[in-house]
């Protein structure tokens, strides 16, 4: 098994479909389209690393420089996915030192992921890889597409109509 790291803002169209497939094995829907539009969205600086073997995408890493107020620049593991039947391969791994190469070549002294809370497995793999559970933190979401009633303005009955 050769397998290949490959780093790079722009995925080609036939890799970029692969990862949209292996998005949607996990539950997050995405053909090459939309993939496509989401990656032309990314900032410049994020890449995707992907861990190639031939021409099949084994598994990826999506890499970010996170900036804010509260804390100094890092680079952050965004996403990360491996073929469920090449797990426990290596690959996670090799996706994991690639994505450390990068962080320091960038200049960030920090590597940061973030992973749900129901992913057990992964944060057994992060801890094996000498990462340490820094924070446990609850995402709040609102959908702000769908109109609720209770948040439309109170309109008074046409006069007359009672």
């Amino acid at each position: 098994m050769t397998i290949q790291i490959i780093r790079t803002p722009h995925p080609p169209g036939s890799l970029l479909a692969q990862i949209g497939d292996l998005l949607a094995a996990e539950g997050v829907p995405g053909d090459e389209a939309t993939m496509a539009r989401r990656l032309a969205l990314l900032p410049r600086e994020d890449r995707i690393l992907m861990a190639v073997e031939a021409d099949r995408l084994l598994g990826f890493a999506h890499l970010r420089i996170t900036r804010d107020l509260a804390a100094e620049e890092a680079a952050e593991v965004v996403a990360i996915v491996v073929r469920p039947d090449y797990r426990r391969r290596g690959i996670g791994r090799m996706l994991i030192a690639a994505a450390e190469t990068w962080a320091r070549q960038s200049g960030r002294a920090r590597l940061l992921l973030r992973t749900d809370v129901v992913r057990t497995p992964a944060h057994a793999f992060y801890v094996a890889l000498g990462y340490q559970e820094a924070a446990t933190s609850i995402d709040f979401i609102r959908d702000l597409g769908l109109e609720r009633r209770a948040d439309l303005p109170t309109v008074p009955p046409p006069a007359g109509s009672r």
